[in-house]
């Protein structure tokens, strides 16, 4: 069980990881359990992830009937979670960028000398 968490959940999460593992370091925290000792059938295996990573603490759980299948879950959930808050920094950049364009624009009335002389004088 502990090599098939490491392939599906950690290998993918340390690949997505990667360039942001130098800034912040990521910990990984995976567990498994039964949800009830006295059923055999049904959603009885749950397993929640948790990551905390750059200030930020993700988590993802899901339940069914094998761990294996439960762990595939998790994998889509947090692998989803990781996307999308790498894309949110990555727009909150770019918004800022946009916004910092915006401000440098300079005002039509402006005056834009040229060679000692004014632009659009005269004629």
């Amino acid at each position: 069980m502990r090599n098939y968490l490491e392939t599906k959940i950690v290998s993918p999460v340390e690949k997505l990881l990667a360039r942001d593992a130098a800034a912040a370091l990521p910990i990984l925290d995976i567990e498994v359990s039964r949800t009830t000792l006295h059923h055999r059938k049904g959603m009885v295996y749950r397993v929640s992830v948790n990551l905390a990573w750059g200030g930020r603490t993700l988590h993802a759980a899901q339940e069914d009937e094998d761990p294996r299948a439960a762990c595939d879950l998790v994998e889509e959930e947090i692998k989803s979670e990781i996307k999308k808050q790498k894309s949110r920094a990555f727009s909150l950049e770019k918004r800022g960028a946009r916004r910092a364009k915006k401000d440098l624009r300079l005002d039509p009335a402006a005056r834009m000398y040229r060679k000692g002389r004014i632009r659009d004088e005269g004629n």
